[in-house]
């Protein structure tokens, strides 16, 4: 008897990326950059991931944005450096010179772009906030998540 599975998601915190203003419950506060892996299971162990999704989302209401390769690949390194300051891992002369190096030279305004690029327009009926628990799309009427069952901050 073999025992398989999909659907267990492994959730990775990359650190706060950027200083935005949440359209939706209108906070300023630094957005918090995920990554979601979506694994195959052979007898309840991980194998391989079948789906990875990044997300950057407003840590208040947790309303957020895919972020496609791109995008992601601008924003990461920001993160991961914020993160490590944040943490006290690095002091603030390696964090400027990790801000310096040419992996990380997008203009704030660029990424700022991008991510707009990404938002859709008032009124659109797609699920833009994610679950606190497992990073899926929540519908608007829910108030709790229909694969994890973490209740939902009300819209």
């Amino acid at each position: 008897m073999i025992i398989f599975g999909w659907g267990f998601q492994t959730i990775k915190n990359f650190g706060p990326a950027f200083r935005r203003l949440c359209d939706h419950c209108h906070n300023e506060e630094y957005w918090i950059l995920t990554r979601i892996m979506t694994w195959f299971t052979l007898f309840f162990i991980p194998i391989f991931p079948y789906e990875i999704k990044h997300h950057l989302a407003c840590p208040i209401c947790k309303y957020g944005l895919v972020l496609d390769g791109d995008q992601t690949s601008k924003i990461k390194p920001i993160a991961v450096a914020n993160q490590l300051l944040v943490d006290g891992k690095i002091t603030q002369d390696e964090y400027q010179a990790r801000l310096g190096e040419p992996s990380i030279q997008a203009e704030p305004e660029a990424i700022s772009e991008a991510v707009e690029a990404k938002v859709l327009p008032e009124g659109t009926k797609v699920p833009l906030a994610y679950c606190a628990g497992c990073g899926n799309g929540v519908v608007d009427e829910l108030k709790f998540c229909g694969h994890c069952g973490t209740a939902v901050a009300p819209k």
